[in-house]
């Protein structure tokens, strides 16, 4: 025998008040409301407008006086293990940064060169500039 659901089928066609034409014209009118608004604050904060309409000069970064301290000792240094280097390529960086140090507007008297060489064949380079000499 077959057995019986004990829930009604909805048979009259009264379905949900909710569904129908109008329902769907205004849920369209609300997202086209929503989609205009929605353009219109994107363009407003794409191009905002500015509280002086006239024109004037254009804005230039603030740039420092100075970017090194006058005073400062500028210094290049560099460590090399044992092996790395040779005597022709120690020479060569040194050399190198003589020229940045130059570069910088360094006299040739204010150079500076340190070359310190351990036991085990490592070197220490460092190539500043003295501003305190003439």
């Amino acid at each position: 025998m077959a057995r019986r659901d004990s829930t009604k089928a909805n048979l009259s066609g009264t379905g949900s008040k909710r569904r129908g034409p109008g329902r769907t014209l205004w849920l369209i009118a609300a997202g086209l409301v929503a989609g205009i608004a929605g353009g219109a604050f994107a363009v407003r904060m794409l191009a905002p407008q500015t509280p002086n309409p006239e024109p004037s000069q254009p804005e230039q970064p603030e740039q420092p006086e100075q970017i090194l301290v006058r005073e400062e000792p500028v210094e290049i240094s560099t460590r090399m293990r044992p092996g790395e280097w040779t005597e022709a390529s120690l020479q060569e960086h040194l050399e190198d940064y003589r020229r940045q140090i130059r570069a910088m507007g360094a006299k040739e008297s204010q150079i500076v060169t340190n070359v310190e060489r351990t036991e085990e064949g490592a070197a220490r380079v460092v190539v500043s500039w003295d501003r305190s000499r003439a």
